[in-house]
């Protein structure tokens, strides 16, 4: 893979050290499957410490979501938008579907451009898809299942 929507973005959150995957349509992409997908979804380690560099991050790169963070709690996720650039959008879940710790030791590493990005891994990525049962993420599952089990043939 040759380059990345947020390449810089994700650049930008493994400098600040932040405890992240990749999960959502992307993380489709990077498994293999190619889907149309606007936003960039991120898994992080849900801490205080984790909160801050996600937060700080954003900041820097102009990105600001409408809910202070004092509005947070019991909200499952956040979504932010980049004040430069409209078609980009970086939600984070608030509340992980999955156990993130274990998630993290599972996941799958991209290199693109000299840069690598914590991606969940496959089986993660169909655990949090069945979670979510929503139509897109039956039909993901489908088409990333029927995927793998080509490539093994």
């Amino acid at each position: 893979m040759s380059s990345i929507y947020y390449e810089e973005e994700l650049k930008e959150l493994n400098k600040s050290g932040l405890k992240y995957l990749i999960v959502g349509g992307i993380a489709v992409n990077l498994h293999g499957l190619p889907r149309l997908t606007r936003d960039l979804d991120l898994m992080i380690d849900i801490n205080a410490d984790n909160l801050q560099k996600f937060v700080k991050v954003m900041k820097k790169l102009n990105y600001a979501t409408k809910f202070p963070i004092n509005e947070w709690q019991g909200k499952s996720a956040i979504a932010f938008f980049s004040d430069q650039d409209d078609s980009k959008q970086i939600d984070v879940l608030l509340k992980n579907p999955i156990d993130f710790k274990a998630a993290y030791k599972r996941r799958k590493m991209f290199k693109i451009n000299e840069a690598s990005f914590n991606c969940v891994g496959f089986d993660d990525l169909l655990k949090m898809k069945e979670i979510a049962g929503r139509d897109r993420d039956l039909i993901d599952m489908g088409y990333l299942k029927k995927f793998k089990s080509e490539e093994k043939t």
